[in-house]
């Protein structure tokens, strides 16, 4: 690996793109956005409450820092993490599934509308992956399909729709997060090698000029895509051919583990002497940040300030707290995303109810890092309960735990998860002791649930898929 030549301090604060602790700055968060002037701001669902707080939010950013660019990781479905202040956009996949380009495109207008009014000027996303290994445990319903013209079609049509509804967008992962066993938050993650794909293509002909690029090397050992000046170089030369205007190549979050093995090869261990996970913000040193500039990378995307690296200087901003408070304005009806989640088959079926008997719910999505991250999932799952509490006398409702035995085996099942079954699960054994031989199952979330579930249960069980639950 090729080390990296020194670039200046300030060079590389002005690529970062940081997150925030809580829905209003502190006052040193303000100082330090003020004094290094970073590229941006990436909001998460903890600094959400309402449309009306973070419309304030985003225009005390602005005041603060005039350049600086507010981003959010708004994709649909479980990554939507400003679904408190814009409401949550139907999942990829559901538009996948339905396959009506201009469904897509207007979507996404609404969603960029939705996010212009509150000040946000850029949405990560779309997701242009196409999910070509089905038990993928990090990119799932964020794809639009498991087939690159497919996928290819809906990332043209979506970036079509942010840029009508005036916000930008950033195409990702780059080179591709789909053929991935792993998941790069964690540990390093494969590409494998990769030409240039139709989604990406197709999204830049659309009008995209940003594109986020993962910590992913083509093969076990090899230099993640961030850090590869020649392959950066050489893809930047590649994607502006497809558009008019300069590409900016984002790096993903430069917390993830992914990077740890590379930056200790190029001198640059990460400070907590961990060998996988996500790496402390605060803690990550300078040179993590100017190895990224100098690979080749524009912008740097990290999930919180990196006080080590850049530390803040003696100023003060005054922050005043009220300001983040306010009464929230009702959005118009969700026209565009009822219809998607409705046209899918997004909801519950009046004949899945047995007033008299028992529902058992494996809810693999509570404490995934998916749902933990939008607390608003966590809504929609207490709405679903309540759901089933109407339809069914008892609702036994058990995470990664083998339900417990009853008096009759149950015959109504629902399975909730953002990830692909564990491996216990996948053995028909572990079932067999619990359920009847005949039932009616529900699965949502997913793409890969429906074909493990299909298999365990066996050829008795009529089994539904939903990518997202429309519960209401």
């Amino acid at each position: 690996m090729t080390r990296p030549r020194e670039v200046s301090e300030r060079t590389a604060a002005r690529a970062l793109v940081v997150g925030l602790e809580g829905p209003w700055p502190s006052p040193e968060e303000a100082a330090w956005l003020r004094q290094w002037n970073p590229a941006g701001v990436i909001l998460f669902a903890r600094n959400v409450t309402g449309r009306a707080q973070l419309t304030r939010l985003c225009t005390f950013l602005h005041d603060l820092v005039p350049t600086l660019e507010i981003t959010a990781d708004h994709e649909g479905g479980p990554i939507s993490h400003l679904a408190a202040a814009v409401g949550c956009p139907p999942a990829p996949w559901t538009l996948g599934q339905v396959d009506d380009l201009e469904l897509t495109r207007k979507v996404h207008a609404e969603t960029a509308r939705r996010l212009a009014a509150v000040g946000v000027d850029r949405v990560l996303g779309p997701c242009a992956d196409v999910l070509t290994n089905p038990r993928n445990p990090v990119i799932g319903v964020r794809a639009f399909g498991d087939q690159e013209n497919l996928v290819a079609r809906h990332v043209h049509a979506a970036v079509r729709g942010l840029n009508a509804g005036g916000v930008g967008s950033c195409l990702k992962h780059w080179p591709g997060h789909g053929a991935s066993g792993t998941d790069s938050h964690l540990d390093e993650a494969f590409s494998g090698a990769v030409s240039t794909p139709a989604p990406f293509e197709a999204g830049m002909r659309a009008g995209c000029t940003a594109v986020m690029v993962g910590h992913l090397a083509p093969e076990k050992g090899g230099t993640p895509a961030t850090l590869d000046r020649k392959r950066l170089d050489y893809w930047r030369r590649q994607l502006g051919e497809l558009g008019t205007d300069p590409v900016t190549l984002w790096a993903d979050d430069v917390t993830m583990g992914a990077l740890r093995p590379a930056m200790m090869e190029l001198g640059v261990p990460a400070p907590d002497g961990q060998g996988t996970g996500l790496v402390a913000p605060g803690d990550l040193p300078g040179a993590w940040f100017t190895a990224l500039v100098e690979a080749g990378c524009d912008r740097l995307l990290i999930r919180g300030i990196p006080w080590r690296a850049f530390p803040r200087g003696e100023e003060e901003v005054f922050v005043d707290p009220a300001q983040s408070q306010g009464a929230d304005e009702a959005w118009p009806e969700e026209t565009a995303y009822q219809e998607a989640r409705e046209r899918a088959g997004c909801r519950l079926d009046p004949g899945f109810a047995h007033s008299e008997g028992d529902v058992v719910w494996l809810d693999f999505t509570a404490g995934d890092r998916w749902d933990t991250i939008v607390p608003d999932q966590a809504a929609v799952r207490d709405q679903f309960a309540q759901e089933l509490a109407r339809r069914f006398d008892r609702v036994h409702r058990t995470g990664d735990q083998v339900p417990r035995s009853f008096s009759r085996p149950a015959t109504h099942l629902v399975v909730t998860s953002h990830r692909p079954l564990g491996n216990s699960w996948q053995n028909p054994v572990t079932w067999q002791p619990w359920l009847a031989r005949e039932g009616q199952a529900l699965v949502s979330g997913h793409p890969s649930l429906m074909a493990d579930i299909v298999q365990v249960l066996g050829p008795g069980w009529a089994v539904k898929y939903c990518p997202e639950m429309n519960y209401a």
